[in-house]
């Protein structure tokens, strides 16, 4: 009888251990479980990070081999623009020049209307024009470009890529509710997509302006090749590319003055600001390449010294691009 007893105790006790180990045991394992999922995330972000990291020094460093075989192509005196002219980079641009009268940003009058119909050039005879663009945005420093533009009264055109969010969404919208130039550099900024097929070049096009015109009501029709309509990475002729985009109706632009700001090693912003500004002094018509990315606070710095110069010059204006831009674009026509 005794041995029956102790039996069902020892049953009891060890029924009891078990449902302790199931009570205490479970809750520690879902929070285990719940720990090392917080720790993937966070690792998952890191290496997110890191990738981004890596995938913009690529990117720098394409941009700069661009820059760079810009500048031989500059040392060789040879640019073409829309029109397939080829004019020495040395020389000031000559243009037939149809309008009459000096130009300012003040009210035109009823006799300037029609004026909206000619080119920059015409418009502004006999100036400098100078257009401050700005790729890669937006991002953290844009804020602080579109502030100082702002404090200046200077227009600018930022040719940007897609970046969801909402504090990102409100930056395409300042951009356009400023008075600035919205402008396409690709969906992704990933050379392998976008230049993979004449057919991915145009998805990611249509892509990145479908969601321009979600964000801020404006169908963009200005673009700048990632790397340039020059660059070695495509295994395309970037003529096919450059004649898709005038097919729908899209006018791309490079630059002939760098401010060297996508170099390894970074600029400080002397440099950046003394690469502008002795590549403006070379040009009637200066279409200047600056960078907007997290790492580029040298150009930040730079922009207001490189604005003040600009406006202290006789002649010259600052321009957003237009309808009425001249394109500055690398490839030659035959």
């Amino acid at each position: 009888m005794e041995n029956t007893e102790e039996r069902s105790l020892k049953r009891k006790k060890r029924v009891k251990r078990i449902r302790k180990i199931i009570f205490v045991g479970f809750p520690v394992t879902i929070l285990v479980l719940f720990v090392i999922c917080l720790i993937l995330i966070a690792r998952i972000g890191t290496l997110k990070k890191a990738l981004a990291g890596v995938r913009d020094e690529l990117n720098f460093y394409l941009e700069a081999q661009s820059e760079r075989e810009f500048a031989e192509n500059i040392a060789a005196g040879v640019v073409s623009n829309a029109e397939g002219v080829t004019a020495l980079a040395s020389q000031p641009e000559t243009e037939d020049n149809t309008a009459s009268g000096e130009m300012t940003s003040e009210k035109m009058s009823d006799e300037e209307v029609e004026s909206l119909l000619l080119g920059d050039e015409e418009l502004y005879d006999g100036f400098r024009r100078v257009y401050l663009t700005f790729d890669d945005g937006p991002s953290v420093n844009t804020g602080q470009i579109l502030d100082i533009l702002k404090e200046y009264n200077v227009k600018a055109t930022f040719f940007v890529i897609r970046k969801d969010g909402r504090n990102n969404e409100k930056l395409y919208r300042r951009i356009v509710d400023e008075g600035h130039t919205l402008g396409m550099h690709s969906n992704t900024h990933e050379y392998s997509v976008v230049y993979k097929s004449e057919e991915a070049f145009k998805e990611d096009t249509v892509s990145l302006q479908d969601f321009l015109y979600l964000v801020t009501g404006v169908e963009s029709k200005y673009y700048r090749f990632p790397g340039g309509s020059s660059n070695r990475v495509s295994h395309i002729d970037m003529k096919v590319f450059a004649s898709e985009l005038h097919d729908m109706g899209i006018e791309y632009y490079d630059w002939n003055v760098s401010a060297g700001d996508a170099v390894i090693p970074r600029p400080d912003s002397g440099t950046v600001y003394s690469n502008v500004i002795s590549g403006i002094l070379n040009h009637e018509s200066s279409i200047v390449l600056l960078h907007d990315t997290a790492s580029k606070k040298s150009t930040v710095a730079a922009l207001p010294k490189i604005i003040e110069y600009l406006q202290s010059l006789d002649d010259t204006v600052i321009l957003p691009i237009t309808d009425g831009t001249r394109p500055i674009q690398h490839l030659t026509t035959d």
